[in-house]
C-alpha cells in the first residue's frame, strides 16, 4: 500500500510538473504593432475641383464633366497604414488612374512635398500642398508628345 501511495503522489507530482513545463513555455514574443502613419494626409479628402496649372495648356478638362459627371464626389481615403480607397465616382478613379496608380490596393507615402503613390509594379512621385483642411496634388500630364509635359492640379477638401 505504501508503495501505491508513494506512485500515486509521484504520478501527481510529474502531471503538476508537466502541466507547467507546458504552460510556461509558451510563446511569450508579441506580436510587432502595425505600422501607424501619423501624417497629416490620413484622412478622406474629397475633390473639389481639377485644373490645369496654366490655363489653357489642358483643353481636355472641358469635357471632364461629360465623362465622368460625378467626379467631383469622388473621395479617397488615405489610411495610416498606407493604403489608399477610393469611392463615390468609379469613373473618376479610371479618368484619374491615367495619370496615378489610384484605386482600391494603391498605396501611399510622403516624404517632404512629395506624394508616391503605389500600385503592384507601377510607382509615381507627386509634388503636393497641404493644409489641415485643403490638399492640393500637381499632377504631370503627357498630353502631346510633340510638346512638353503639363500641369494639372487636384484639389481636395478634408472631410
Amino acid at each position: 500500500m505504501k508503495i501505491y501511495t508513494a506512485l500515486s503522489k509521484l504520478t501527481l507530482l510529474t502531471f503538476l510538473l508537466m502541466a507547467f513545463v507546458v504552460t510556461a513555455c509558451k510563446d511569450d514574443e508579441k506580436e510587432p504593432d502595425p505600422q501607424v502613419d501619423n501624417n497629416p494626409i490620413v484622412g478622406t479628402w474629397q475633390l473639389t475641383s481639377v485644373t490645369a496649372e496654366t490655363a489653357g495648356t489642358l483643353p481636355l478638362l472641358t469635357q471632364l464633366p461629360t465623362v465622368a459627371p460625378c467626379y467631383l464626389d469622388l473621395k479617397m481615403t488615405f489610411k495610416s497604414d498606407n493604403t489608399l480607397t477610393t469611392a463615390d465616382c468609379p469613373v473618376a478613379v479610371l479618368a484619374i488612374s491615367q495619370l496615378a496608380p489610384v484605386g482600391d490596393g494603391s498605396t501611399w507615402k510622403v516624404n517632404g512635398d512629395m506624394l508616391n503613390l503605389k500600385s503592384g509594379s507601377t510607382s509615381k512621385d507627386f509634388k503636393f500642398t497641404q493644409t489641415s483642411t485643403e490638399l492640393t496634388v500637381v499632377a504631370n500630364t503627357q498630353t502631346d508628345a510633340t510638346k512638353p509635359a503639363v500641369n494639372a492640379l487636384l484639389k481636395f477638401k478634408k472631410l
